[in-house]
């Protein structure tokens, strides 16, 4: 790497009061023979006591964080002509411990404003030694970068100076950095056993986090699962192939599979609705951690649901005359479902005993299989209330974590659309609903949780607030959960739930929910399926000063079928408008390009693609950027 002539300015910071980590700035300066001493690069109120110093080590062990420290360097050389000093900082322990998590600084630290890169050089679970007062008085450079856990180039000083920007950094680490990074214990090598059937990027970000926090993964799918090639599992999990057709046969086969392989396990779990059940089933059986089985029954039944949480239904079974089932404890408009599915199919709002019984035939003729199989249908009063969706993390029935996000209207919501869609059409993070609200949302919603039997795991709630003060309202073109003009003040708050789901929320929620607060949905759930409390609780602290911004889920969807010509939205965005995909923190795109998406049908309208939309300033400025986003993205066809 030809890096030129590069001198070093080093400045030793200790890290946050709670001594979570403790930090030491590095400025690189390219084609100077002497290191950086003047008074701009070290000036005395910048907060930190600590005298600037020059090393000039040169030996050291070959490594990740060596590497690291050249690319820097690298950086440094091409800034030379246009900036001042590179600034970088290095993380080391504060006390002895076992690592906890090798990537945590990377994943606390997403969509940082001041990180250009940041790296982590630990393996999981391995042992360090904390960083002393009397090592920092004799050590050299290449000793602290020998030392280090993580480090971060800061991207290029555009009007402060390095030293001020050091500084933003670590007030930023000081808010991110609030977990745990070390354990005081041993962390013991475990096994996790997935039952999968999801695609390479939705089950990835799983593996990705049990290689993080050092647990050895198995998976079992389908023999044509993308993990079933030698080529594509690499060394991130073993690859059991199982039938895993939906019978009463199936977790004796889940069962089998485990103990035939040889492999012993610590925990088991799944990803998506319909595996809760016989993965908890074998998970019993092989004396793992698991849930209820009654509970998790429960929550595939919405009747069942709606009666742990005291709201009123009623449930029409197949064959049966709907009109009679009405009592006239529900009124007019209502919401006709089945008592199992997926993906809102088969929801419908109905104002009349006409659109009713229409209704009710729909869900039994479905022409999906997971909703026309149900033999019995839940009939509930219309909320008009905000919708919200809360994802909550329970550890032994302790709520570890709950967020809030809102839910915006679906078409059928809207009376003037004669829509039976009852998608998602955007998710705003954090909720604007009044605080006193949100508290009562999360007291109900835990009760419902322990009401149904739930102990530990993580769900995804759905649910509306009755007579809320918030209710949406367009302005400007743009549609937001504002200040009701005319709510009756006599009427307190309620909340009406919608569902509850035993399993992980979908996967842009996932990543909403990773950048905006720093909780990972992935490793939390690898972790409560083998009891490791410590760890859980560790990774369930969220950034001390709250979400580091607004984020919206922003949908695409597309008003007719045919072959896609697009490819990949976000990567196009990115070439289109790169002032628009700065904002975007992550997108994903369902098609490829040359791929048919088929007719749409009047109850469905399928996602192309999804971007997670961030903004700093405030919930104003995120509607105008999606709604800048949804403008910029086409939809082609051929």
């Amino acid at each position: 790497m030809a890096m030129g002539k590069c001198s070093l300015n080093l400045q030793r910071a200790q890290g946050t009061v709670s001594k979570r980590f403790v930090s030491v700035n590095v400025l690189l300066r390219a084609g100077s023979e002497r290191p950086v001493t003047d008074e701009t690069s070290n000036p005395k109120n910048d907060g930190d006591p600590a005298p600037a110093i020059s090393f000039f080590s040169c030996s050291d062990p070959s490594f990740a964080a060596l590497n690291f420290f050249l690319y820097c360097c690298d950086i440094a050389v091409q800034r030379a002509k246009t900036a001042g000093p590179t600034p970088v900082k290095f993380i080391l322990p504060a006390f002895d411990g076992y690592v906890i998590r090798s990537d945590l600084y990377s994943q606390r630290l997403m969509d940082s404003e001041h990180a250009q890169r940041i790296e982590c050089f630990c393996t999981p679970r391995q042992y360090v030694r904390a960083w002393s007062e009397e090592e920092a008085q004799w050590c050299g450079l290449f000793h602290i970068i020998s030392r280090a856990m993580g480090a971060i180039l800061l991207k290029e000083p555009q009007i402060a100076c390095a030293l001020t920007n050091l500084a933003m950094m670590e007030a930023e680490m000081a808010n991110r950095l609030s977990c745990h990074a070390l354990s005081e214990r041993p962390i013991a090598r475990q096994t996790v056993a997935l039952v999968d059937v999801r695609s390479r990027v939705d089950s990835q970000p799983i593996l990705s986090a049990a290689k993080a926090l050092g647990i050895e993964m198995v998976v079992l799918g389908s023999p044509g699962h993308w993990l079933s090639t030698e080529q594509d599992r690499g060394h991130e999990a073993w690859f059991v192939p199982i039938d895993m057709t939906p019978d009463q046969g199936f977790p004796l086969r889940i069962i089998r599979a485990i103990e035939n392989s040889g492999i012993k396990i610590d925990g088991m779990t799944s990803n998506l609705d319909w595996l809760t059940l016989p993965v908890a089933t074998a998970a019993a059986f092989l004396g793992v951690p698991c849930e209820s089985l009654e509970a998790l029954n429960i929550c595939r039944d919405k009747y069942r649901q709606r009666q742990a949480s005291g709201d009123p239904a009623l449930q029409v079974k197949r064959g049966e005359n709907v009109t009679a089932v009405l009592n006239g404890t529900l009124e007019f408009p209502m919401v006709v479902k089945p008592s199992g599915g997926l993906n809102s199919e088969g929801v419908s709002k109905v104002s009349n005993r006409g659109e009713l019984e229409t209704a009710v035939d729909r869900v039994f003729d479905s022409r999906y299989d997971y909703v026309s199989r149900v033999d019995t249908i839940n009939i509930e009063e219309y909320c008009p209330g905000p919708e919200i969706d809360v994802n909550v993390v329970l550890f032994e029935g302790e709520m570890l974590v709950a967020e809030i996000a809102d839910d915006f209207p679906k078409a059928g919501d809207d009376d003037a659309e004669s829509s039976n869609v009852f998608k998602e059409s955007a998710m705003l993070y954090p909720s604007a609903l009044p605080s006193d609200e949100q508290e009562k949302v999360l007291d109900s919603l835990h009760r419902t949780l322990l009401n149904i039997g739930l102990c530990s795991g993580i769900y995804h709630v759905e649910a509306r607030v009755n007579n809320s003060r918030k209710e949406y309202i367009k302005e400007d073109g743009l549609l937001a959960l504002r200040d009701a003009p005319s709510r009756p003040t006599s009427e307190e708050p309620s909340v009406v739930l919608i569902e509850v789901n035993a399993r992980l929320p979908g996967l842009m929620c996932r990543a909403a929910a990773n950048s905006t607060y720093g909780i990972d949905y992935h490793a939390l759930h690898l972790l409560i399926s083998i009891g490791d409390s410590e760890r859980i609780r560790a990774l369930c602290q969220p950034f001390l000063k709250g979400p580091q911004y607004w984020c919206e889920t922003c949908f695409i969807t597309a008003d007719r079928g045919g072959v896609f010509k697009s490819g990949d939205l976000g990567e196009k965005l990115q070439r289109d408008r790169p002032d628009l995909a700065c904002h975007v923190s992550s997108s994903l795109t369902y098609f490829e390009g040359g791929e048919v998406i088929p007719p749409l049908e009047a109850d469905s309208q399928p996602w192309i693609a999804w971007f997670l939309v961030f903004s700093r300033v405030n919930r104003q400025d995120l509607l105008q950027k999606v709604e800048m986003i949804r403008e910029a993205v086409t939809v082609e066809f051929e």
